[in-house]
Order: structure tokens, then sequence, then C-alpha cells
């Protein structure tokens, strides 16, 4: 019997394209992971059909979701880690990733899912790719944002596992890559940082 701690792991693929180099290398990572711990991959694209808007100050607030869209925020909380696996798109997430993590907004204001109460605690991380010509200085827009988003919920921040490739499969000779992904999420996670006073 494997002595890894059961974990729950919610892959959650953003590329507008399917097969892509994150999602390449993310399958990689997840291929090392015992038999006990659940893998679950969603395409966000089939399940962010509700456009965000932003109803804070609007008379009566936020609407209830539509069903599809709660389903993704109870999945979300179910998941012990949330992995973000997305290309970089001009120097930032994909507009797919940037999409649900606006959603969070919506649903940090609804009490009755006490979202952030329940997120803390949880794991964040990234799995991207980008194209070999560029310095993985381009990766650090989005990885400060979703590390700062992480501190705002209480999260604790795994990191980034970045490879290289723009052509379909190129990622897969990226042996840097393909070596850090081996253990990336076996890796000890730091504990949440507090929050100033």
């Amino acid at each position: 019997m494997s002595s890894t701690p059961s974990r729950n792991i919610l892959f959650l693929l953003s590329s507008s394209r399917e097969g892509g180099n994150a999602e390449l290398l993310a399958r990689r990572a997840a291929d090392t992971l015992a038999p006990d711990i659940v893998a679950d991959w969603r395409r966000l694209e089939e399940h962010l059909r509700q456009p965000f808007r932003d109803l804070r100050h609007a008379p009566g607030g936020y609407p209830k979701p539509g069903p599809e869209l709660l389903a993704l925020a109870e999945r979300t909380l179910e998941a012990d880690e949330v992995v973000i696996v997305s290309p970089i798109y001009w120097y930032n997430l994909s507009s797919t990733a940037q999409h649900y993590l606006e959603h969070w907004s919506w649903w940090l204001r609804m009490p009755e899912l006490r979202f952030r109460e329940r997120m803390r605690g949880k794991v964040l991380s990234l799995i991207t790719a980008h194209s070999s010509e560029e310095d993985d200085a381009v990766a650090q827009p989005p990885i400060q944002s979703l590390q700062l988003s992480a501190d705002y919920m209480g999260m604790r921040w795994r990191g980034a596992l970045i490879g290289h490739g723009s052509a379909p499969g190129q990622v897969l000779t990226d042996t840097r890559a393909l070596e850090s992904a081996r253990d990336f999420l076996l890796r000890p996670v730091p504990a949440v940082k507090p929050r100033a006073a």
C-alpha cells in the first residue's frame, strides 16, 4: 500500500488548443502520482458558458449561478489542489483561465458557498508552456498574479512548472521541463503565508 496520503487534484485545462504543450506537460507531471490520488481533468471552456459580470455594487448584487457554473464552483471547493494548465498568451494566462478566476469574485459573494473559508489552505499551482525562443521571464506576470491570488485567498502556492514549445508536441523535447515534471506535484508545499496586519 502506498504511503502517499490521498489527494484530490483538479487540473483546469484552459488552452484554446486540445492537447497543447501545457496540457502535455501537465499530463507528464500527473503520471508520477500514486494510484490513490484523484486527478480530475476539466476543460474550462466546457464549463464557463456563463459570462462574468461585475455586479458587486449593482442593486440585488450577484444572481445565483447556473447549474453548470455552480457545479464548477463546488468541484473547485472539493479539490485539495487546483492546477491551472495554461499556455502563455501575450505574457499572461489564457483568457479562459482568467475568466475562471474572475468567477471567484462571484463565488466569494455567495454566503452559502463559504468560498474563501473553504479555499483556505488548499494548494494552487501553474503548469505552463511558451515559445522556446523566449526567456522564462515572460511567465512572471501570470506567476505573480496567481501567487498574489493564493496569498489573498489564504491558499498555499506550489509554484510553476514551465515548459518550452510552440508547435504541437514540442514541449516533449524539453528535457529540463520533463525532468522537473517528474517531481513537481510531489514536492512539499510551503505553509500559508500569514496576512499582514
